[in-house]
């Protein structure tokens, strides 16, 4: 099935319908299951969903992270940081599970939480999602559910990432993209099929996105 694509006239706009979407898989989650297990990213999604959340009780989430740079959780560039204070604090009683230790030990964490109800992504303007990016091997991993990063493009050159095999078996899926500097890759994405880490999400990610990001999709959905 192809992706579903929702656009939204600016970014509070986005930032709303991205909290509600989050709520609303929640309340689904565990109505089913007694539990909300979510993956989240670093840079502007968590900024976006921090945005349009009041604080919610959120005692049956477990919250993950789809992939880390390898920096003391404390350091600001730390993906975990950005959650912890813009995030975090609304999200009353979260059991988080940040990326610390061997991926070994992550991926024992991991686990049992499997298949996650929700994984959140943003997209890179070279089309990587995680810390999955063109050209690295990490994109080879099917073996393991988490997996060691080296040489991203993007400092800090060495991350730690989910893989596609856990990305891929979400329940859900949501990509996110905001601005005129996403607006080249989204339509590229969009334009024709391609083996771009993006592209090679499955099971009909929904992407949110603002009308600068879209700009360039040949139709509006």
């Amino acid at each position: 099935m192809p992706p579903i694509v929702n656009i939204f006239d600016g970014a509070p706009a986005l930032s709303t319908a991205l909290a509600a979407r989050v709520l609303a898989c929640a309340a689904a989650a565990q109505a089913a299951r007694g539990r909300f297990t979510l993956a989240i990213p670093g840079g502007s999604v968590v900024e976006l969903l921090a945005r349009g959340l009041a604080r919610v009780d959120a005692s049956n989430w477990h919250v993950f992270w789809t992939d880390e740079r390898c920096v003391p959780l404390s350091d600001p560039h730390s993906n975990f940081r950005m959650a912890e204070t813009k995030l975090l604090p609304k999200l009353a009683g979260a059991q988080v599970h940040p990326i610390r230790g061997s991926v070994a030990d992550y991926e024992h964490e991991l686990r049992p939480f499997l298949p996650l109800d929700l994984v959140l992504l943003g997209v890179g303007e070279d089309g990587h999602v995680a810390s999955l990016f063109p050209g690295n091997a990490a994109l080879l991993e099917t073996e393991h559910l988490v997996t060691e990063v080296h040489g991203a493009p993007k400092p800090p050159p060495d991350r730690v990432t989910l893989t596609f095999p856990v990305l891929n078996a979400a329940r859900q899926t949501l990509v996110v993209a905001a601005g005129a500097g996403k607006a080249a890759i989204v339509g590229r994405l969009f334009s024709a099929p391609g083996d771009l880490p993006a592209q090679r999400l499955s099971g009909s990610p929904r992407w949110l996105l603002d009308r600068a990001a879209a700009a360039h999709l040949k139709e509006s959905p």
